[in-house]
């Protein structure tokens, strides 16, 4: 869901232990937003676009829009 972010980070040799050191969570947490477990917030999606020295008008390249089948599949309805 998130392969364009996870490759910049490897560009960078950023690893998700980094941003959870980073932002004083557990690693376990920064996987959880890897795999859409977990939404991000918008003040790690803005931290994200500068640590990956993105511009803002990149945002949707970086955290696309999930669409409405896997909000429902958050929920628990099933399609």
């Amino acid at each position: 869901m998130y392969d364009h972010l996870a490759g910049r980070l490897r560009q960078l040799k950023i690893r998700q232990a980094d941003l959870a050191h980073h932002w004083g969570i557990s690693q376990t947490s920064v996987s959880q937003r890897f795999t859409g477990k977990v939404a991000w917030s918008i003040d790690e999606m803005y931290d994200l676009l500068r640590i990956c020295h993105a511009p803002l008008e990149e945002l949707h390249i970086y955290f696309p829009d999930p669409g409405p089948a896997a909000t429902a599949k958050k929920r628990g309805v099933v399609a």
